[in-house]
């Protein structure tokens, strides 16, 4: 029998096949109608809902194009008017807070310390040797099977100089933490260690909330911190940082001068007032 007469029969894998395709082909023109609408939406109004898309996800830097820079304009040098024609607040200089510097005769090592004398009749201790001098002085607070307690040390190599400052407290007994406390901030101006109001607040600001730092302000160097093996107890050292160079003389390079920097600048010596004399009592 020939082929032309032989009738169409579809066998179930071709009627797979043919659904299959139709999916596709249905599938595909889908997918151009979706992407065309989405083209037109996003490029609508100079493609603003498009960069509203890109800004939500964070994709400026990949997906858009960079900035214009500005335009740069280099105008012509101007003259300034005359001074006149300034206010005169606005050519004054002011300072924060005035101040005259005087001369005074520093008190000896021993006066320092007997300074240190409290209310309460407790007596520091003062020991000489040579040169060097050491000056202590201890006081506990409170009636507490452990009480608290406030010990100072200071040192000098050299005669009426201090080198070291140190101040320990023991917070061991909650009721009398501030008085360890303020006892300890007042100890420092009681001794004479020459602070401006700044640098005296700021070390009260940090051993009242025993907050721990480690610091150069003016001519110290502090470190205040807890022991580590009770954190109940502070320690406070103040180092006195000398002068190095006397008022016209050049300073010697410090030993290790290949690895510190140093930083020149011009340094005035200034004539300082003596005080005026007391009028003696009659």
């Amino acid at each position: 029998m020939p082929e032309e007469g032989k009738a169409d029969i579809l066998t179930p894998a071709d009627r797979r096949r043919r659904q299959r395709s139709a999916i596709l082909v249905f599938g595909l023109f889908l997918c151009i109608v979706l992407a065309a609408l989405a083209t037109t939406v996003l490029a609508v109004n100079n493609g603003r809902n498009y960069k509203r898309l890109v800004r939500q996800f964070a994709l400026e830097q990949y997906l858009l194009p960079a900035p214009p820079p500005p335009p740069l304009r280099i105008d012509k040098p101007r003259s300034l008017p005359p001074a006149e024609h300034y206010p005169p607040w606005l050519l004054n200089a002011g300072l924060e807070r005035s101040a005259v510097f005087e001369k005074i005769e520093a008190p000896s090592a021993e006066d320092r310390c007997e300074l240190l004398r409290d209310d309460r009749g407790t007596v520091p201790t003062f020991t000489r040797s040579g040169d060097g001098w050491e000056c202590l002085f201890f006081e506990t607070f409170g009636n507490a099977p452990e009480p608290a307690a406030l010990f100072i040390q200071a040192r000098g190599t050299e005669r009426d100089i201090v080198s070291s400052f140190r101040i320990k407290v023991s917070l061991t007994d909650l009721t009398t933490e501030l008085a360890v406390l303020s006892k300890a901030i007042g100890a420092t101006e009681r001794f004479g260690l020459p602070m401006t109001p700044e640098t005296r607040s700021y070390l009260i600001e940090k051993l009242a909330g025993r907050t721990e730092f480690s610091s150069i302000v003016e001519n110290y160097r502090m470190t205040f911190g807890r022991e580590i093996t009770d954190a109940r107890r502070y320690n406070l050292l103040i180092l006195p940082r000398r002068q190095m160079a006397s008022c016209g003389e050049h300073p010697s390079p410090p030993p290790d001068r290949w690895t510190t920097p140093i930083y020149r600048m011009p340094v005035g010596c200034l004539a300082l007032r003596s005080p005026p004399p007391q009028p003696s009592a009659s």
